[in-house]
C-alpha cells in the first residue's frame, strides 16, 4: 500500500498545460484536475493540495496549500488518491459507503450529497456495523465480492452528527464535517464481508423506502460514475477497469434506492434495506 509523503506547504502556482481529465461536483464546480509530468501524474485539488503519483511506486508526495487542514489532507489521500491506485493496480474502488449487515454486506453508491455516508451510519445505529464511507474497496472471492473495512469513522455534516450522536451539540449543519469515531452505539466491523448487494440512492423523491432491482446493463451504467480512474488515457487499463466492473455488474445485486431525506425516516429505510438484503442471501 503507498504511503503519503507530505512536504512543506507552498502556493499553488498557475500551471501552463491544461488538465488531461478532471472531476467537478453536479453543480459544475472543480473539484480536481489531472496534469502528467513524464511517467508522474500531478493531481492538483485547487486551494487545497497537489499531490504527485507515480504508478508503481509506493509513495505519494503531498504539497498543501498554505493552511490547508491537515486532516483534510489526510482525507483526501484515503479517500480520492488510494482508490485511484487501487483501481491502477488491478483492484476495484468504489465512491460510496457499506455496512455488515447479517445477510452480508450492504453497499450505497450515488451522486454528492445523496446521503451515502448518513445511511451507514443509520444503519450502523441501527445494529449493523459501518465497513466504510466514500471508499469501498472490494476483492473477488470466488464468484463473489468482499468488502475491506476502511478506517473506523464516519465524516458528516453537524445534522447528522447530531441524529447519529442522539444528542445536539452545535456543529455547523451546512459548512464543515464532523469525523465520528466508532463506539459502542455506532458499531464497526473490523473484518471484511461478503457483499450481499449495492443500492444505488435516489434524489429523495419518494415518500417512503422505494426499491426497484437494476438490469445489470443499468448497473453498469450507473456504476460507471462512481469508480475511479487515475489515467483516462491508459487504454488497456480502462479497458480492464470496465471489465471488472462489467463482471461486479453481473455477479452482485444492484438496487435502486429513494426515500425521503427525513431523519425521522431513516430507521425504517435501514429496515427495508436490510430485509431486500435478506431475499439475496443463497
Amino acid at each position: 500500500m503507498a504511503r503519503l509523503v507530505k512536504h512543506p506547504a507552498c502556493h499553488q502556482d498557475e500551471l501552463a498545460d491544461p488538465p488531461f481529465d478532471s472531476w467537478t461536483s453536479p453543480a459544475g464546480m472543480p473539484i480536481a484536475h489531472f496534469h502528467r509530468r513524464g511517467d508522474t501524474i500531478l493531481l492538483r485539488f485547487p486551494d487545497t493540495a497537489d499531490f504527485t503519483i507515480r504508478p508503481g511506486c509506493d509513495q505519494v508526495a503531498c504539497h498543501p496549500a498554505p493552511e490547508a487542514d491537515p486532516a483534510a489532507i489526510d482525507t483526501l489521500f484515503h479517500n480520492s488518491i488510494r482508490p485511484l491506485l487501487i483501481n491502477h493496480s488491478g483492484g476495484l474502488a468504489l465512491h460510496g459507503s457499506a455496512c455488515a449487515t447479517p445477510h452480508g454486506a450492504v453497499a450505497f453508491v450515488g451522486l454528492s450529497r445523496r446521503g451515502k455516508t448518513t445511511l451507514a451510519g443509520a444503519c450502523a445505529k441501527e445494529g449493523n456495523p459501518f465497513l466504510t464511507e466514500d471508499l469501498i474497496e472490494l476483492k473477488r472471492s470466488g464468484d463473489s465480492y468482499e468488502v475491506v473495512p476502511q478506517r473506523p469513522v464516519l465524516r458528516v455534516f453537524g445534522d447528522t452528527a447530531d441524529y447519529l450522536r442522539r444528542s445536539r451539540q452545535g456543529d455547523a449543519a451546512a459548512t464543515r464535517k464532523v469525523a465520528l469515531a466508532a463506539n459502542d452505539a455506532l458499531p464497526f466491523a473490523a473484518e471484511p464481508s461478503r457483499l450481499g448487494a449495492i443500492f444505488v440512492l435516489g434524489p429523495g423523491e419518494a415518500t417512503g423506502p422505494l426499491l426497484s432491482p437494476m438490469q445489470p446493463r443499468q448497473a453498469l451504467a450507473e456504476i460507471m460514475q462512481h469508480a475511479f480512474v487515475l489515467d483516462i488515457e491508459d487504454k488497456a487499463r480502462v479497458k480492464a477497469h470496465f471489465e471488472r466492473l462489467s463482471d461486479l455488474a453481473e455477479k452482485v445485486p444492484f438496487v435502486a434506492l429513494d426515500y425521503p431525506r427525513d431523519y425521522a425516516a431513516l430507521p425504517d429505510v435501514a429496515s427495508a434495506v436490510v430485509d431486500h438484503a435478506a431475499s439475496y442471501r443463497t
